[in-house]
């Protein structure tokens, strides 16, 4: 009986040391509210994320996730309803498709798109100096009135620029700091030259992105998120 209690506390001990390695939430129950700003920084409105379940695979484990969109008011957007998704943690690696991202964000936009997608994969022995690898997205969104626009994105340049102490409204963290290079290309609307933007995201991990800023080619923020409440 004795061994089977020792047996047990170790496992819970591995599984928490496990999770709370990941640059993601793997704790059911746990529910993120980010909210998304502007230019200016004020909210434009949220994204409720809730971890569902957490599956484990000899060494991979699969997080089961919803999101909703919600507006200022912290009401669903335009009656938005919870989306599941799922992200892969495979050997350490978070795998997360860039598609379910995109999903959520057009889920409340009043038109239909198609879309192929890479993945961003973001390890556990992350360092300052550490390259990550490029990833992509294609898709072609059909707008009313405007048409059919399509959009090529490459993500490139991703690096761990180094570990900073980060505060937002759901607190302070250590965070792992990530820049990149966001390059669009556009067909259908506007200019079809390149649009290059760059960024920076904050994971912690156990807990996933906390802080992210988007800068246009002049270096004016664009828009930015925060974790705003963690539960």
């Amino acid at each position: 009986m004795k061994k089977i209690a020792l047996t047990i506390i170790f496992l819970i001990i591995v599984s928490n040391l496990f999770s709370d390695e990941a640059f993601f939430p793997t704790k059911p129950g746990m529910v993120q509210l980010i909210a998304n700003l502007n230019s200016r920084g004020r909210v434009e409105g949220y994204n409720r994320m809730v971890i569902k379940d957490v599956r484990e695979s000899g060494n991979d484990i699969t997080v089961i996730y919803t999101i909703q969109i919600l507006d200022r008011n912290r009401k669903p957007a335009r009656q938005s309803s919870e989306r599941e998704y799922s992200v892969t943690i495979s050997n350490d690696v978070v795998l997360l498709r860039l598609a379910n991202v995109m999903d959520a964000y057009f889920s409340t936009r009043n038109f239909n798109y198609t879309m192929t997608a890479g993945i961003l994969s973001i390890p556990s022995n992350m360092a300052p100096g550490k390259k990550l690898d490029d990833t992509w997205m294609k898709m072609v969104v059909h707008v009313p009135v405007i048409g059919s626009v399509k959009a090529d994105v490459a993500m490139t340049d991703i690096v761990c620029a180094g570990i900073e102490t980060v505060t937002v409204p759901a607190g302070t963290f250590e965070a792992f700091k990530l820049t990149q290079t966001t390059t669009s290309v556009t067909e259908g609307y506007g200019s079809s030259k390149p649009i290059i933007n760059t960024g920076e995201i904050w994971y912690v991990k156990g807990i996933g992105e906390v802080k992210s800023i988007s800068y246009d080619a002049k270096g004016k923020v664009e828009s930015s998120t925060e974790l705003y409440e963690l539960q």
